[in-house]
């Protein structure tokens, strides 16, 4: 039945026709981490599994290599990325100005690490690599996914409002605490179940203590401000000491505070009204 509905849904697009990807009645939510049980386990053999080919992946400024791996007989895939640009006066970059301009694959491991503190289970598993003697961080692969661009040119709706808002409005929060900056349709990935897989995290985590937007941060998960405040320098250092600066960390915690502020401002005004369908 899944191969046919993927074989009906694939002609439908070839001739032209908007519908949301079909999806069997009590469908699970797609595994994060496959092919793997956890993200223990994918974490592991991102790090131990062999490497069997290398190619560059043809896509993005930061140049990242598409690499397949083999652990055992379970093969699979994963970006490596290198890039560690740091211009901390004012620079030219893609036409405009920028103060404290980043991009490196340490926070690719930052922000899978971040993800994992919140709960959010949006960002693939991401670790520390070396290849061919050069340090990068190696994600895990989002296999049969299309991006956010792709999905509005085909004019494809969720079939579940409420659950794709809610993953929008986790995402903005997310973007807000660790000020990512490259935010777009390219780096939003959709897999069948309509799972939106954050990815491309390179430029984030900038030294201000100030939120990028706002105004994006209206709906909440009760249990992901609970993560959310719950987070301290301590827990920061045990999983981002070697990824992030201590300014880093410490203008992260004061736009968390600004984030805690402006949910519980809101929660006083318009009560329940602001969390999700569901928590």
């Amino acid at each position: 039945m899944k191969t046919l509905n993927k074989i009906l849904f694939g002609l439908l697009l070839l001739c032209g026709v908007s519908t949301a990807w079909p999806q069997e009645p009590g469908v699970q939510s797609t595994n994060l981490y496959a092919p793997f049980a956890s993200y223990q386990e994918a974490e592991d053999a991102l790090r131990t599994a062999n490497i069997i080919k290398v190619k560059d992946l043809g896509t993005g400024i930061t140049h990242p290599m598409k690499v397949y791996l083999q652990r055992d007989s379970v093969e699979f895939k994963a970006v490596f990325k290198t890039i560690d640009e740091h211009h901390y006066g004012i620079t030219k970059m893609q036409k405009n100005s920028e103060v404290d301009f980043k991009d490196s694959w340490m926070y690719e491991i930052a922000a899978y690490e971040m993800d994992k503190l919140l709960g959010l289970n949006m960002v693939p598993p991401t670790v520390e690599r070396i290849y061919k003697g050069q340090k990068g961080s190696l994600q895990l692969w989002v296999e049969d996914a299309m991006t956010e661009k792709e999905r509005k040119e085909k004019h494809l709706e969720p079939p579940d409002v409420d659950q794709w808002n809610r993953q929008i409005f986790q995402l903005r929060l997310f973007d807000n605490l660790i000020y990512n900056i490259d935010r777009n349709l390219g780096n939003l990935l959709i897999t069948s179940d309509w799972k939106i897989h954050m990815i491309d995290h390179s430029r984030s985590f900038k030294s201000l203590d100030i939120l990028k937007a706002p105004k994006d941060l209206k709906l909440f998960s009760k249990s992901t401000m609970e993560s959310l405040q719950n987070i301290d320098l301590l827990k920061l250092k045990a999983c981002c000491s070697h990824y992030l600066s201590g300014p880093e960390m410490s203008t992260l915690l004061k736009r968390r505070d600004i984030i805690v502020k402006q949910y519980q401002t809101l929660l006083a005004e318009k009560g329940p009204a602001i969390y999700f369908p569901w928590n």
